[in-house]
């Protein structure tokens, strides 16, 4: 009786396994690309070490909780990994850690310091104190801080000294410290008199500040940016871009007596990665913050600043 079919053909061996497999491969790829098949992958990229964490300190007072830190509450402080503002009475929005009977500035950042280190000191590798008149652009923030661990004994800010050599930083310009810095800080100079004084300092505090720091080791790093430009400035940013600062204004002949680094026609150059300047009139954060973190230039990469500056460095070293 002939056969009606060949059972030779039913074995998969040779070129037909080959051809049979291939097929089943493009089949199932198809079935996967397919709408309503596809299922999301998860896709594990390794960059290096994870971004350091920021815990930011913003310090503030009763009487501006709603004209000023409420501001910050709703624009740039979200970008910090964790914040807490510090105030000297309660607000059920901010939900501020409270020290009140605190008129000593330098009183008062002792115990803020010394409080987050013992309450928060796991939640952060790097912790910005400011003040509610300060914008931040986090994200610069911590692209200074990846060329720098957070174990260092270091410390950053708009940089003065003093005539006699002590380095501190300046109020008002947003001051960050390494997890080992403020650890430092917290357990060996606050603990010890004779080089962390506890009296009152009145408007000197981030002197003193300084002085104890110095004392346990701890480094005032440079924190300019590779050009030599400011990212922590000590007044408004309109000031530094389109103005001159006036020797005749008390806060600027202090700025100018003391900066670390020399000033150059009565202004400093900023940095494309600006960190942290003072904000005069608080409802402008709202425009910094639209400006800084929603808009984008058409038509303009977004490194394109940087390659002008780099260029214009190499045009000028050549």
């Amino acid at each position: 009786m002939p056969r009606l079919f060949s059972t030779r053909r039913l074995f998969l061996g040779g070129k037909n396994a080959i051809y049979l497999l291939i097929l089943g491969t493009m089949f199932y790829t198809l079935m996967l690309h397919l709408p309503g098949n596809s299922k999301p992958r998860e896709v594990v990229e390794s960059y290096g070490p994870p971004p350091s964490r920021i815990f930011c300190i913003i310090s503030t007072y009763a009487y501006r909780h709603e004209n000023a830190a409420i501001h910050i509450h709703r624009t740039w402080v979200r970008h910090c990994d964790h914040y807490l503002f510090v105030s000297d009475d309660i607000n059920h929005y901010l939900e501020p850690a409270v020290f009140m009977h605190m008129n000593d500035k330098w009183h008062r950042m002792r115990a803020y310091l010394e409080y987050v280190y013992k309450y928060h000191f796991h939640q952060g590798d790097w912790f910005l104190y400011c003040n509610d008149d300060n914008f931040v652009v986090v994200e610069n923030l911590r692209h200074m801080l990846k060329t720098y661990s957070p174990k260092e004994l270091i410390y950053f800010g708009c940089k003065l000294r003093t005539p006699n050599g002590l380095v501190f930083m300046l109020e008002g310009s947003g001051i960050v410290f390494s997890a080992a810095a403020l650890k430092r800080f917290a357990l060996m100079a606050l603990t010890n008199e004779s080089i962390c004084s506890s009296e009152t300092k009145g408007n000197d505090f981030t002197k003193e500040l300084g002085r104890c720091l110095t004392n346990v080791n701890v480094i005032a790093g440079d924190s300019r940016d590779e050009f030599q430009r400011h990212r922590f400035l000590p007044f408004e940013a309109d000031l530094h871009l389109g103005s001159a600062m006036n020797e005749s204004l008390e806060h600027h002949k202090y700025f100018l007596d003391h900066s670390y680094y020399p000033v150059k026609d009565m202004n400093l150059p900023v940095s494309l990665h600006s960190i942290c300047f003072h904000v005069q009139y608080i409802l402008n954060i709202y425009d910094l913050y639209y400006f800084a973190y929603k808009t984008s230039v058409f038509g303009v990469p977004l490194n394109l600043g940087f390659e002008n500056e780099r260029m214009g460095l190499e045009n000028k070293t050549a």
